[in-house]
């Protein structure tokens, strides 16, 4: 059976990363921004992304998107981290800084294609993927993803809502992608977390919308590389979409689940903190089970459909998925209502 993708979304993720080399990235950087830098390849999979180590001992991150992104989405995202650093500017974001025209993104060619170029500050840290995090850092985690929602509680664009996999709202379409997972044990469980998606989508339209950061995972989350139980910044803002807002939420605890056969100990106390700074309402609570349960499956079946269409990306597509399965089996089975009760139970006075 056909895998369908919408035309933008198979675009966006199976065309191949722009190719600059350093000495083309260090004269667009002049020419467009008017710094005079060394540059430095960094890790990216649609993008290329790049340290610059400015001659007047200043630090940036230039990101050349993808031949295939749209304009609107990049002026979405850039609007997002304007808006949120006037309304908290106390939040660790990368500031995006104008180009010698005053525009937040450039546009330059390669090899008869178009790529839209952004300058960002540079965010110190190391990342949280490589240190062990405590519970009081997750329950300031989550204060700070509470924060990030407020500031842009107000905030909209007509890119807010672009076809996005990552879009948990959408979830019930990655049926398509069952084909690609390899593991036979795996489907039936992925089958059950849909068939209990199924069930709550009626109520998602119910809740609150807003634009949601949709992407607090480990390797987007900076710490202070002496004293790792501080957050120095949130980075990789390509996931911003309009959805509930316990979204949000959801994402965020799927990655700080625990082993074993009380997977939600592990990310309660970061509930909690964005419980504290932003309630969330009962019907939100109810539906975190199964919206973690979502973002797993969501996980396994993007995931696994990139490795059949970049299988020489394997072993770096599968370093999430092993985690992700024993949490998603952990996750079914636990008692639904045991499940609410111990979040409550996290979460006073909801």
């Amino acid at each position: 059976m056909p895998i369908h993708i919408p035309k933008e979304v198979r675009a966006l993720l199976t065309t191949n990363p722009p190719t600059f080399t350093d000495d083309i990235v260090e004269k667009l950087v002049f020419d467009a921004f008017g710094i005079r830098a060394k540059s430095c390849l960094l890790a990216s999979e649609r993008d290329q992304n790049f340290r610059l180590d400015a001659d007047d001992g200043k630090h940036y991150t230039l990101k050349i998107s993808n031949h295939a992104e749209q304009a609107d989405v990049v002026e979405f995202q850039n609007g997002a981290l304007l808006h949120i650093a006037d309304k908290d500017p106390g939040i660790p974001i990368p500031r995006v800084i104008p180009n010698l025209a005053g525009s937040f993104y450039s546009v330059v060619e390669l090899q008869g294609r178009h790529h839209m170029v952004r300058l960002f500050s540079w965010m110190e840290g190391t990342v949280l993927y490589d240190v062990k995090a405590q519970p009081a850092l997750l329950n300031h985690l989550g204060s700070l993803l509470a924060r990030l929602g407020l500031a842009l509680n107000d905030y909209d664009h007509t890119g807010s809502n672009s076809a996005l996999l990552w879009d948990m709202k959408r979830a019930g379409n990655l049926r398509h992608l069952l084909p690609c997972i390899e593991d036979p044990a795996l489907k039936p469980m992925i089958e059950f977390a849909l068939a209990r998606f199924d069930k709550i989508e009626p109520g998602l339209k119910q809740l609150r919308p807003q634009v949601i950061y949709n992407d607090m995972n480990p390797d987007n989350v900076l710490v202070d590389s002496d004293n790792c139980q501080t957050i120095t910044g949130v980075i990789d803002f390509g996931d911003l979409v309009k959805s509930p807002l316990v979204i949000d939420v959801a994402v965020a605890a799927a990655y700080y689940l625990s082993d074993g056969r009380d997977p939600l100990s592990g990310t309660l106390p970061l509930i909690s903190g964005y419980h504290r700074l932003r309630p969330l309402q009962p019907a939100e609570l109810e539906m975190l089970p199964d919206l973690i349960r979502t973002r797993l499956i969501t996980s396994l079946l993007i995931m696994s459909w990139r490795i059949s269409e970049f299988p020489e990306n394997r072993e770096y597509l599968q370093r999430s998925l092993a985690s992700s399965k024993t949490f998603l089996s952990n996750l079914n089975r636990l008692d639904d209502k045991a499940a609410i009760a111990q979040i409550r139970s996290a979460c006073p006075e909801a």
